[in-house]
């Protein structure tokens, strides 16, 4: 009998510690369900609300530094100091909303070469540009215009020309039909057109047959280009070789603007 009361008793006890771990386990499950989770998920939701609003945040001020910069580009004469000014100050926002965007941050790069440009900062201020490049291209290593707009900086602003040039060669990788690629090899190779070997006065001319081709908007940049380095007559001579791949009006531009005003020689 004291041993059936024993294995009673164990029995007895066996099934309230079971009984027991249940009852715990529906109470964990319980605080999770009620308390634990419902934090966890309001903490995630907060966090995303405030990544959403960050970059919403950072996307308004884009557009703005944007438009100011685009504007620039279009009729310089149009913007003073001040626009400038609030050009860099939003996009500096952006970047600080969104600091790994790559657009965001040739954005700023550009703007503050406007800056340079006009006076307003010295090629010391704009050093960062050398991390803002190489951010974005990290970011988005296939982006044609983030090697051309390097190139700009490095061979314009810095008069680093060969590190320039590397720069253009891999913007024709990535983009060898990209009007920018076109445009910033020009420029580049134009100012500094007596350094340049034969290769890269080809890969100029290519850039200009390009840009020639285009639109009438790179026609008038290349011809802009031409006559701000005095290099009307090589691209007139090149150009003319060309006539072929040119319509007809075409042909009747290049005559009058880069052929009757270059200089003889």
């Amino acid at each position: 009998m004291p041993t059936k009361a024993l294995f009673a008793a164990q029995q007895t006890e066996f099934k309230q510690e079971q009984q027991q771990a249940v009852t715990n386990k529906a109470a964990k499950q319980l605080l999770w369900t009620n308390k634990v989770l419902p934090a966890l998920v309001l903490a995630a939701c907060c966090w995303l609300a405030t990544l959403v609003a960050d970059k919403g945040l950072a996307s308004a001020y884009y557009f703005k530094a944007n438009y100011y910069l685009d504007l620039w580009q279009r009729k310089p004469a149009t913007l003073e100091q001040h626009n400038w000014q609030e050009a860099a100050d939003a996009i500096a926002r952006a970047v600080k909303y969104h600091s790994d965007h790559p657009h965001y941050l040739l954005t700023q790069a550009k703007i503050n070469e406007w800056g340079w440009y006009k006076g307003f900062q010295t090629a010391e201020q704009i050093a960062i540009n050398d991390q803002l490049y190489q951010q974005a291209i990290a970011l988005r290593p296939s982006w044609p215009n983030a090697y051309a707009d390097y190139a700009y900086f490095l061979g314009i602003v810095n008069f680093r020309v060969s590190d320039a040039l590397a720069q253009l060669d891999k913007a024709w990788l990535y983009g060898p039909y990209t009007t920018e690629v076109f445009h910033r090899t020009l420029l580049i190779s134009a100012s500094r057109w007596a350094l340049l070997n034969g290769p890269q006065k080809a890969q100029s001319f290519k850039a200009l047959e390009q840009m020639v081709k285009n639109s009438y908007g790179s026609y008038k940049q290349a011809l802009q280009i031409s006559r701000g380095y005095k290099l009307q007559r090589p691209f007139c001579i090149y150009l003319q070789l060309k006539q072929a791949e040119f319509k007809p009006e075409t042909n009747k531009l290049i005559a009058k603007d880069f052929c009757d005003n270059s200089p003889s020689s």
